[in-house]
């Protein structure tokens, strides 16, 4: 990290410290199941493990938190990610912070493209914390891998979770067990009474 200074035969070496990139972080937070503060993966267990990482790192400075409550990560189709992806696109954004690939996204292809062409067109640094992945870092490239891997299984793990839903809809249906939601304040079901 250091730059050196062109000079003539004879004369002292002069070193001079590279300067720092100064790097605006985003936040960004998922849960596809509405928060409710509760467990590993609550938006504030999110937030507050990024932060601490951000604390680490001196040339990152936090922008904004962007949170997708409530949405799949399946799709890219997310209101805060489009809000988040603007101000990429406006230069107010140049690095993406999020907890694990998880938490980005759950489809392997849109997220490669992601990580693979959009960020790095973009200028854009990509940290994923608990998966160990800087998209900046020189020993990136060899976890390149289990990056691609891990974004597989992720995509796995949606599919079986949407597949073991359904299922468990039909064994309920085929039971003549109910399978809706709760009866709205002030009304209760026949068995309720």
């Amino acid at each position: 990290n250091i730059a050196r200074k062109s000079r003539k035969i004879g004369e002292p070496e002069i070193v001079l410290e590279k300067q720092e990139i100064l790097y605006y972080a985003a936040i960004y937070a998922r849960l596809s199941v509405e928060n409710n503060g509760i467990g590993s993966n609550s938006i504030e267990n999110q937030i507050d493990i990024i932060q601490q990482y951000i604390k680490k790192l001196p040339n990152l400075r936090i922008v904004k938190i962007f949170v997708d409550n409530g949405k799949t990560g399946t799709n890219f189709e997310r209101p805060a990610f489009s809000d988040m992806m603007e101000e990429v696109k406006k230069g107010v954004i140049n690095c993406i912070v999020v907890k694990d690939l998880s938490r980005f996204g759950r489809n392997y292809l849109e997220t490669g493209n992601y990580l693979e062409k959009i960020f790095p067109f973009l200028g854009v640094r990509f940290i994923s914390v608990n998966d160990g992945y800087d998209s900046f870092d020189k020993d990136s490239a060899d976890k390149k891998l289990a990056v691609i891997l891990k974004n597989l299984v992720n995509e796995y793990i949606a599919k079986d979770i949407s597949v073991k839903a359904a299922s468990g809809y039909e064994t309920k249906q085929e039971n003549g067990e109910y399978d809706g939601g709760r009866a709205p304040y002030g009304y209760a079901f026949a068995d309720e009474r």
